[in-house]
C-alpha cells in the first residue's frame, strides 16, 4: 500500500502482565469468551499505559487506530469500564496526534476518533463539525494535508458510520459515493476510484456497517454474498489480495458483517472459527483469552508450552477479532456495564479447555444475537470456559521482522498486510516519528485498515 510502512514487531507478555490479566476482577467459572478476550486487551492497555504502541526502527509508537479498535472492542462486551475511560482521556490527549491539527485533518482518523468519543459519551460537536467540513461535492470525505489526500474506502465508512451515530441526516451524495466502490462481485475496494476494481474482505465488511446503518440493504446483500464466497469450510474468512489465507481478523469483522445481511449461518461459522483460535487454560496465563491471528499462529504458540508469550499478533489480532463474539456494529457499540473483567478460572481444571482444529464443529456453535457491531463479534452466551487453548499441532511459525522506509502523512488506513500477517502501520512524516493507523486494523499478522 502506499506511503505505508511495515512493521512486524513482537512483544514479549511479562509476569507485571500475566499478573494483572489475572486480577483485572474476580474469576469465575462461567467466564465467556468475550469476557475473556476483554480481559486480555484490558491486561494489554493496562500495562501499556493505557494505550497500544508499534515497533519500528527499535523503537516504540503510540498505534491511535489499534487503541481505539481496542477500546470499542471491549467495550462492545460490557465490561472493562474504569479501562475504557482511562484509554478514552489519553486518546483526548493525544488526538491531534492522530487525525490532525490545525489545517492538517485526516477524515478517516478523525471520523474514528468520533466514534470512540460517542461510545464513550465524551464530546464529539467540535470534531463532527470538521468532520463534516471534509464532505466534498462529489461525497468524498478527504484528507486535507500537505501530503496530499489519502482517504479510503474505510475511512468513507467511518466517516458515515459517526454521522449516523450522531443523530443526524447522512448526506445521500456521501453514502452514495461509497456505494459507488462497490465491485461487480459484490465487494468493496479499498482506493477510492481505483481504475481497477478489487474486492477486499476487510473493507466490505466496514462497507456494509455503513451502509447497513444507513439503509442501502441492496448494496448490503451483495457485499454479504462476495463476504461468503471468501469464507472457507472452517468459517473462517480470507483477508483479500494481501492476506488470502483465512485469519481471525477477517472473520471478526464478517461475522459482524453477516449479521447485519441477515446471513446467521455465516456469521455463526465465522464465530466458531474464532473461538477456535481463543488461548485458553493449557496456555501461559498472560496468553488466556487471546486470539491468535490463524491457525499455524495458535498451533506454534501450543507448540511453545510454557515458553509461548504474547507479541504483537495477538495484541493487534485481538480486538477486531473479539467482534464475532459480540456481534455488536460500532453504529451501536456504547461502554458501559462492569468497570472490570472476569479473567479465565483456571484453578480448578487448567486442561479443561477443548482441543482446536480447523473445524468449527469444534466449539459450541455461538448464540444467536440480533446486536451487531463492526468490530465483529457475537456476544457469547456459553456458560463455561470453552475458549481453545489446547491444540495437537505440533507445526511452528516463525514472525519476519522487516520494515520499509517511506515518507507520508498519517495515512488513513490500517492496512492491508502482507501474506504472512504482518501489520501495515502509515507514519506520521513531517512532525514526528508518531504512527497513524485507522484501526481497520493493521494486525501484526492479523488485518485492520482504518
Amino acid at each position: 500500500m502506499t506511503l505505508l510502512t511495515t512493521a512486524r514487531a513482537g512483544f514479549a507478555g511479562t509476569a507485571t502482565l500475566a499478573a494483572f490479566a489475572l486480577a483485572v476482577a474476580p474469576a469465575h467459572a462461567a467466564t465467556t469468551p468475550d469476557d475473556a478476550a476483554s480481559a486480555f486487551v484490558v491486561g494489554q492497555l493496562a500495562a501499556k499505559g493505557n494505550y497500544l504502541n508499534a515497533e519500528f526502527g527499535g523503537e516504540s509508537y503510540p498505534d491511535y487506530g489499534l487503541t481505539i479498535d481496542a477500546l470499542l472492542g471491549v467495550a462492545g462486551t460490557g465490561t472493562g469500564t474504569a479501562q475504557i475511560s482511562k484509554t478514552a482521556d489519553w486518546l483526548v490527549a493525544n488526538g491531534t496526534s492522530y487525525y490532525g491539527a490545525g489545517s492538517e485533518a485526516y477524515a478517516g482518523s478523525l471520523a474514528k476518533q468520533v466514534v470512540m468519543l460517542q461510545a464513550t459519551g465524551r464530546p464529539s460537536g467540535a470534531l463532527l463539525t470538521k468532520l463534516r467540513s471534509m464532505q466534498t461535492a462529489a461525497g468524498r470525505f478527504s484528507d486535507k494535508s500537505e501530503y496530499g489526500d489519502y482517504s479510503n474506502t474505510i475511512g468513507q465508512s467511518w466517516a458515515l458510520i459517526a454521522l449516523k451515530r450522531s443523530g443526524e441526516t447522512v448526506p445521500t451524495k456521501a453514502i452514495d459515493f461509497l456505494v459507488a466502490q462497490q465491485c461487480a462481485d459484490g465487494g468493496f475496494r479499498l482506493e477510492l476510484g481505483a481504475a481497477k476494481c478489487t474486492s477486499d474482505s476487510d473493507v466490505t465488511s466496514f462497507a456494509v456497517q455503513a451502509l447497513a446503518a444507513n439503509g442501502r440493504t441492496t448494496a448490503v446483500s451483495k457485499a454479504a454474498g462476495y463476504l461468503a464466497t471468501q469464507q472457507v469450510a472452517s468459517g473462517g474468512v480470507r483477508g483479500g489480495t494481501s492476506t488470502e489465507s483465512p485469519n481471525s481478523n477477517s472473520a471478526g469483522l464478517a461475522a459482524v458483517a453477516f449479521t447485519l445481511a441477515g446471513r446467521t449461518d455465516n456469521a455463526a461459522k465465522a464465530t466458531a472459527f474464532v473461538k477456535t483460535l481463543q488461548f485458553g487454560c493449557s496456555a501461559p496465563a498472560a496468553l488466556r483469552g487471546a486470539i491468535a491471528y490463524d491457525k499455524p499462529a495458535f498451533d506454534a504458540k501450543i507448540a511453545a508450552g510454557s515458553r509461548a508469550v504474547v507479541t504483537d499478533q495477538e495484541t493487534r489480532a485481538t480486538p477486531q477479532a473479539m467482534l464475532a463474539l459480540t456481534l455488536t456494529p460500532y453504529v451501536r457499540t456504547i461502554a458501559g456495564g462492569s468497570a472490570g473483567v472476569a479473567a479465565l478460572d483456571c484453578g480448578t481444571n487448567p486442561t479443561s479447555s477443548p482441543t482446536a482444529t480447523a473445524s468449527p464443529s469444534s466449539t459450541s456453535s455461538p448464540s444467536s444475537s440480533t446486536s451487531t457491531t463492526t468490530s465483529t463479534t457475537t456476544s457469547s452466551t456459553t456458560s463455561s470456559t470453552t475458549t481453545t487453548s489446547a491444540g495437537t499441532a505440533t507445526t511452528s511459525s516463525t514472525m519476519s521482522s522487516t520494515t520499509s522506509i517511506v515518507t507520508g502523512p498519517p495515512v488513513v488506513t490500517d492496512g492491508p498486510t502482507s501474506s504472512d500477517g504482518g501489520a501495515d502501520l502509515g507514519v506520521l512524516a513531517g512532525v514526528g516519528a508518531f504512527f497513524a493507523s485507522i484501526g481497520a486494523g493493521a494486525v501484526a499478522h492479523g488485518r485492520r485498515r482504518r
